[in-house]
C-alpha cells in the first residue's frame, strides 16, 4: 500500500474526535468543548459534515489554547470558565469535554477538572479524554454512544419487566449527524417495525435529547446499523435484557429476511402481506428495454463502497435482485469478528478492508464497472464509470432534502432500481446520440 495516498484529496481522512462530534451533535441540548489550541479546533469543525456544523453551532466551544497556556497551566482555568459559561445556557442539559491533541499530549487531566466543576452546575459531564490520534472516526461513534448508553442506563441485577399490551418499542443505534440519507431511511425503517407492532423509541444519535435517553433501556428491541453501535447494543442486552440485530434490509429479499429477524427477536408474527410488486413487467425486462437489448449481464458489472452493515444487504440486492455480477466491494470501516468471512461467502470475488485511495483507484481501473454504488469520494476516483449511485457518504454532490427516496426497505428497493433504471436510459441515449 502506498501510504502518501493519504495526502491527496479525495479520501478525506477522519479521526476519532469526529466521530464523537458526530454522535454528540445528535443531542439536542448537549454542548461540546474543545479542550486544545484554535488550530485544532478549525481543522476539526472544517472536516465535519455541513449538517453536523449546522446542529451543532450554537452549542460548541473552544478553549483556544495559547503558547503560554501550553507552557505553564494547560489552560485549566480556560476550561472551567467554558464549562460555568456552557452550564449557563438554559437548553444545554449535558456537557461533554473532549480533549484534542495538543491538551492530550501535555496531560490535562479533563476529568479531574469536570469532577470538581461538577458540584457548582446543574449539568452532568462526560469526558473523553485523548480520542482523536487514531484516524478512524468509527472508534469515537463507538465510544461516544457507548458513554452516553452507560451514562443514561446503569448497570443493574434487576429483572426488567416487560410491557404488557400495546406497542413494543425499539431503539436504532448507529445512525448519527453524518449518515446519508437517514431521514428518509427512517421513515421506511419506522413503515416496516410497525407491520410488526413496533414503534420507534429514539435513534441513537442522529435526532434525540437527554430526556430519550433515559427512556432507552425501556425498550424491547434494539436495531443496530453499524458495527460502532454493537458495543452499547450489548450492554443493554447484557444489564436489561434487550434482544438486538444487527444489519439494514436492503433489496427485496434481503427486506423480508431482515422482518423476519426482527419478528422472533420479538416473538411476533410477520405479516404475510408485506409488499405489492405492481410493477407490469420484469425486472430484466426493463433492463431490456432501456438498453436496446444488450446482454447486459455478463458486461454490466458492479463495484460498492459501503460500511460493513450494509454490506450483506447491498450484496443480495445486487446479485439476487437484480442479478448483476459484482466485481468488488469497499469497506469503508473495519468489520467486527465474523463479519469478513460472511460477506466473502456471498461471492463477492474481492473485498478490500478501508483501501487506501491509491489502491482502490487502481482497483476500479482494472476491473472497469458499469455500475458504482459508493459516495462521492468514489465518484472522484472513477468517472469514467457510467453509472453512479450515491448509497453513502460522503455524498456532497447530493441533496437530501425530502423523505421520499430511501435507500432501505421495500421503498428503497424501488427508490434504487428506479435510479439504475433512470441513469441507463441516460447513459444509453447519450450514446446512441453521441451526447
Amino acid at each position: 500500500m502506498n501510504k502518501l495516498s493519504r495526502l491527496s484529496s479525495v479520501f478525506l481522512p477522519t479521526n476519532e474526535y469526529l466521530g464523537i462530534l458526530w454522535t454528540l451533535a445528535g443531542v439536542k441540548d448537549a454542548a461540546v468543548i474543545n479542550h486544545g489550541t484554535a488550530g485544532c479546533n478549525f481543522y476539526e469543525l472544517a472536516t465535519a459534515s455541513k449538517r453536523t456544523r449546522a446542529l451543532i453551532y450554537n452549542r460548541f466551544a473552544s478553549t483556544g489554547l495559547e503558547q503560554e497556556d501550553i507552557a505553564l497551566s494547560g489552560g485549566e482555568e480556560k476550561l472551567r470558565a467554558a464549562i460555568k459559561e456552557i452550564a449557563a445556557k438554559d437548553h444545554v442539559s449535558l456537557i461533554a469535554i473532549v480533549a484534542n491533541p495538543v491538551a492530550s499530549l501535555i496531560g490535562v487531566d479533563i476529568e479531574a477538572i469536570a469532577k470538581e466543576e461538577a458540584p457548582h452546575i446543574k449539568q452532568p459531564i462526560l469526558t473523553f479524554n485523548n480520542k482523536v490520534w487514531k484516524i478512524d472516526a468509527e472508534n469515537g461513534v463507538e465510544e461516544a454512544l457507548y458513554t452516553l448508553i452507560r451514562f443514561h442506563c446503569p448497570e443493574t441485577s434487576e429483572q426488567r419487566a416487560r410491557s404488557v399490551g400495546g406497542a413494543l418499542k425499539a431503539n436504532i443505534i448507529g445512525p448519527t449527524a453524518e449518515t446519508f440519507n437517514w431521514g428518509a431511511d427512517e421513515k421506511e425503517m419506522k413503515r416496516l417495525l410497525a407491520l410488526i407492532g413496533i414503534e420507534v423509541n429514539t435513534v441513537l444519535t442522529y435526532e434525540t435529547t437527554t430526556e430519550e435517553l433515559k427512556t432507552v433501556s425501556g425498550a424491547d428491541i434494539n436495531i443496530v446499523t453499524r458495527a460502532a453501535g454493537l458495543k452499547a447494543a450489548r450492554y443493554l442486552e447484557e444489564y436489561y435484557s434487550i434482544p438486538y440485530i444487527y444489519g439494514l434490509p436492503y433489496g427485496e429479499k434481503g427486506t423480508k429476511e431482515w422482518l423476519k429477524q426482527v419478528a422472533e427477536a420479538v416473538k411476533k408474527e410477520v405479516p404475510n402481506s408485506q409488499f405489492v410488486n405492481d410493477r407490469p413487467f420484469s425486472f430484466h425486462h426493463y433492463i431490456e428495454m432501456i438498453s436496446g437489448g444488450e446482454f447486459y449481464q455478463r458486461t454490466w458489472t458492479v463495484a460498492v463502497s459501503c460500511s460493513p452493515a450494509a454490506a450483506k444487504g447491498l450484496v443480495q440486492l445486487v446479485k439476487e435482485d437484480w442479478c448483476l455480477p459484482l466485481e468488488a466491494i469497499r469497506l469503508t470501516s473495519s468489520p467486527k469478528a465474523d463479519e469478513l468471512e460472511e460477506i466473502e461467502t456471498l461471492g463477492v470475488k474481492r473485498v478490500f478492508v478501508t483501501p487506501e485511495e491509491l489502491e482502490w483507484k487502481r482497483v476500479l481501473e482494472e476491473i472497469q464497472p458499469f455500475i458504482l454504488m459508493g459516495s462521492a469520494e468514489d465518484t472522484t476516483l472513477a468517472k469514467e464509470v457510467p453509472i453512479h449511485l450515491r448509497i453513502t457518504e460522503p455524498a456532497y454532490d447530493r441533496f437530501s432534502i425530502y423523505e421520499g427516496n430511501p435507500l432501505v426497505g421495500w421503498e428503497g428497493y424501488q427508490s434504487l432500481t428506479q435510479d439504475l433504471f433512470n441513469q441507463i436510459s441516460r447513459y444509453t441515449f447519450e450514446k446512441k446520440n453521441h451526447v
